[in-house]
């Protein structure tokens, strides 16, 4: 064997050792900095404030080392978070912070014409189910270079006498890492290659380039689209919630991951895609080519309906959506309503302290969330008196779509008492990842605690249930939006 193969196969090794070092010093550096019991807004060291950021791809929570200045853009995760164009819709809430490391919020139950499938494999967390209750004392992984021999041994006799071509060195690397970490049994510990990671940095800021829609993987590993967002490029080209994407510029999606598939649909503004579209509707698949352009993530809006109700929606955690929140509420709150609609659906999530910040606007004094591991460390996350929106009727819109730093908020209403919830069970994410930027650019997301409502409870895979339930409508505003019309009631009348 060459050189250059040995030195390469070594590389490797010591690239999987590393997984595993930064893992663990990850866990160790995370249970020893933190305190018992620690305020957000009193004892918790200011730097660390914005360590938490939710991630896009539903369903994460990901906490991540504070570099570079502070992120302002859209963000929770999952491995959850609905992302756009496409990014997943669901792909959860995950705490990413600061520029290089970025979040992903990851993903729901049954699908939805409004959102995607709650993975199978998601762990439950916080009872008999939760890994970090059961599995008792933890012995740590101690490799070393003399474990890795028969990795090294393997690609010496494939260097030697495969007969065919070989991948890339970056390739069975990044393979090598991801297998390995698929031993510890977590949807949302994995590995992020640089080009995949630097996507989501961008989604963060609150833009991209791509198609604009929210996606997720359907049981059969085929792109579905879970919602256009409207007026983008995919919804002028006639994509429908529920079509199911087979193939991209000719190329089947199966055996790819969500990261994967929606690295191959985005792209530079001006260039084109060609998607292969199934529609249930419809006898043969079809395709569609459609021209990419420079998505702007929209984040709220706002207006008065009419008896007098204002309506506020937000789509996203990003760095600033309790700002551009507040002032929406201001306006809307200046023209004196007799009650607040506010519509979480289809939000994947976004930075943690956003959601704790934007649960503040509508809470009193209280638990906003507890957050805890196996080492029944726990930190505590309040909000305070003397924020705008304490006092008016408040109904909240939820549905499968709805993850992360949005069941923050969901729970906390619900478990306060504060608001009513209508519409369909959230997605269902409750794990804390705590994500780093690795030396080429790719990131590691490690599950290093649970996150739970005021109540204690987990809302991993169950979600938080409404108090009426009313399914997702085709689509979102008007006469139509059978969700939207049923909280209007619960307004008016009471029931």
């Amino acid at each position: 064997m060459s050189n250059r193969s040995r030195n390469f196969l070594i590389g490797i090794g010591v690239a999987i050792l590393m997984v595993f070092v930064v893992a663990g010093a990850a866990i160790l550096a995370y249970n020893a900095g933190r305190n018992s019991v620690t305020l957000l807004n009193d004892a918790r060291p200011e730097e660390s404030q914005d360590q938490a950021a939710v991630s896009v791809e539903y369903g994460e929570i990901t906490v991540v080392p504070q570099v570079g200045e502070e992120e302002g853009g859209a963000s929770a995760t999952p491995e959850a978070e609905p992302t756009v164009a496409v990014e997943p819709t669901r792909t959860a809430v995950s705490n990413e912070a600061a520029e290089p490391a970025e979040q992903e919020t990851e993903p729901t139950p049954a699908p939805t014409p409004a959102g995607p499938t709650q993975p199978e494999e998601v762990q439950e967390a916080g009872a008999t189910g939760d890994p970090a209750s059961e599995s008792g004392p933890r012995e740590p992984v101690e490799l070393d270079e003399g474990d890795l021999d028969l990795l090294i041994e393997v690609w010496e006799i494939i260097d030697e006498e495969f007969d065919g071509n070989l991948p890339l060195d970056e390739n069975v690397t990044y393979s090598a890492i991801a297998g390995s970490l698929e031993l510890l049994d977590d949807t949302y510990t994995r590995f992020v290659t640089p080009n995949i990671a630097a996507q989501m940095r961008e989604q963060l800021r609150g833009s991209f380039e791509g198609i604009g829609a929210f996606v997720d993987l359907d049981p059969d590993g085929y792109l579905v689209i879970v919602r256009s967002i409207e007026d983008q490029p995919a919804d002028r080209a006639g994509l429908l919630s529920g079509d199911l994407i087979t193939h991209v510029n000719g190329e089947s999606v199966l055996g790819k991951s969500l990261d994967e598939i929606t690295a191959e649909i985005k792209g530079p503004q001006g260039t084109t895609v060609t998607l292969t579209i199934v529609r249930e509707s419809l006898p043969e698949p079809f395709e569609l080519t459609v021209t990419r352009e420079r998505i702007e993530i929209p984040i709220v809006t706002s207006e008065m309906l009419e008896d007098n109700i204002a309506y506020v929606r937000l789509t996203g955690f990003s760095g600033n959506a309790s700002q551009q929140l507040e002032s929406e509420l201001e306006e809307l709150l200046d023209q004196e309503p007799q009650a607040l609609i506010f519509d979480l659906r289809d939000n994947p999530g976004g930075f943690l302290s956003q959601s704790v910040q934007v649960a503040d606007l509508f809470l009193g004094e209280g638990v906003v969330l507890y957050e805890r591991d196996g080492r029944e460390l726990e930190e505590v996350f309040e909000s305070e008196d003397g924020d705008l929106a304490e006092e008016i009727e408040l109904i909240v819109l939820v549905n499968a779509g709805s993850a992360s730093a949005s069941e923050i908020v969901a729970g906390a209403v619900k478990d306060r008492g504060r608001g009513t919830l209508v519409g369909e069970t959230t997605f269902g994410k409750g794990s804390v990842q705590k994500t780093h930027t690795l030396s080429d650019g790719s990131e590691l997301r490690v599950t290093i605690a649970r996150w739970y409502t005021p109540n204690d409870r987990s809302i991993d895979v169950e979600g938080v249930a409404p108090d009426i339930q009313v399914d997702t409508p085709e689509e979102f505003g008007g006469d139509a939006d059978t969700q939207l019309q049923r909280a209007i009631r619960l307004i008016l009348e009471g029931q």
